[in-house]
């Protein structure tokens, strides 16, 4: 098969169509499974306090941090960017099988961190796969991103309605099976797509220090670091909010993911026109005000219906601020860098906010509350709103990188 890096117009993209949306549809549910359920199992079935859950939580992402520039550079100089990807998919699906054999918080601590270490790179590593070969193969990128965040949503929401009907004879353990299945289905799909060449393989003269000399990579890095930290917030509590506070059922918890991820699809179905339509400021800052609005609706709107709303609302806006800054690396980061830049913006402005909102957020909860952790989450958005107009903003060149 001929790497679609060097000769993308010998091949014909719809030969590749199914396998290109099943890989991001699928990669998305597995990171669905993990951050919509893992809190769930470690209160429910391992026991664990709030404090404890958001530390268990909280070592992931820091190790992550470490992983992602890992395999970024490994990716970039890898022969096929695939293979790593398909190696990361296979490996944390064998270690999430492993989080069932014992309770012991000292164990949780080491799998889940040993868990994250390869699941970390999932979306920087997808990205810089899917993004390269839709743009070699003339494909249009936002509907297939649109099916990841569909898939994202409805397993969310699926496993929640079959916990909450089939309750009597399955728990929350579920999830492994499940997580397992879909891992060789997702390295599967990655098989299948074309190879899509590291380009840094064979090349020692690289300095990755070009990358932090880019004022608007370090605002965009700002910016989703501070929605991160509230998004981590809220999805590590909230579920377990939702039921043992508020005693909901658990399919009201799917059908907030699902809600949440409503909006995403409308943007990634314009995912093209927007980006011609706006700036990158404007976007960027619209989701930080968004982001604002969405932690104080959680704050004074905390029951069942006010959590849906504000969800179906504001949820997508994250995601849309996230896509912003790959958007922008894509269009400006040399293709010798572009897996390390990909999964450096992942590894700093997303999984040490997660880290921090793990232990930070924990010890906020057990000490005032669900509420006034999203009204904290909420003064830091608005902050970063009001400082905004004086952090330094550009528009990529789009026809830089084509």
């Amino acid at each position: 098969m001929k790497n679609v890096s060097e000769n993308p117009k010998q091949i014909p993209a719809f030969r590749f169509l199914l396998p290109f949306f099943t890989a991001n549809a699928l990669v998305y549910s597995l990171l669905a499974v993990y951050y919509s359920f893992v809190p769930k199992y470690l209160k429910d079935i391992a026991g664990k306090s709030d404090g404890e859950i958001g530390i268990i939580l909280s070592v992931g992402p820091i190790v992550g941090i470490v992983s992602m520039v890992l395999f970024g550079i490994a990716s970039d100089r890898a022969k096929y960017k695939n293979n790593v990807l398909i190696f990361i998919i296979s490996a944390a699906a064998v270690v999430f099988y492993t989080a069932r054999l014992s309770s012991s918080l000292i164990y949780l601590i080491f799998v889940f961190g040993l868990f994250m270490f390869f699941l970390s790179p999932f979306g920087g590593l997808l990205d810089a796969v899917l993004l390269e070969y839709a743009v070699s193969a003339g494909i249009r990128y936002g509907p297939v991103r649109f099916f990841g965040s569909l898939c994202f949503g409805l397993i969310a929401l699926f496993l929640t309605l079959a916990l909450s009907i089939f309750g009597d004879y399955i728990d929350v353990k579920i999830i492994f099976p499940v997580f397992a299945v879909m891992a060789l289905f997702a390295a599967v799909s990655v098989k299948k797509l074309p190879p899509v060449k590291g380009h840094a393989r064979g090349k020692k003269d690289i300095s990755y220090k070009t990358f932090f000399k880019d004022k608007t990579c370090v605002t965009l890095f700002i910016f989703i670091f501070a929605m991160q930290f509230a998004f981590g917030s809220y999805y590590n509590f909230t579920q377990n909010y939702l039921e043992k506070t508020l005693n909901l059922p658990p399919w009201i918890w799917g059908l907030t993911v699902f809600l949440t991820i409503t909006g995403e699809l409308v943007f990634f179905v314009k995912f093209d026109y927007f980006f011609r339509r706006f700036t990158i400021k404007k976007i960027v800052i619209f989701c930080v005000f968004m982001q604002f609005v969405r932690c104080l609706g959680f704050a004074l709107l905390p029951y069942g219906a006010g959590v849906l709303l504000v969800s179906l609302i504001t949820g997508s806006f994250g995601t849309i601020m996230m896509y912003a800054a790959i958007y922008y690396l894509n269009l400006t980061l040399a293709k010798e860098m572009m897996a390390f830049g990909q999964t450096l913006l992942y590894a700093v402005s997303y999984y040490i906010p997660r880290g921090l909102a793990g232990v930070l957020g924990g010890f906020l909860i057990e000490r005032f509350g669900f509420t006034n952790l999203m009204l904290i989450c909420a003064g830091l958005n608005l902050t970063l709103f009001l400082a905004s107009k004086f952090m330094p903003f550009k528009n990529p060149d789009r026809t830089a990188n084509s």
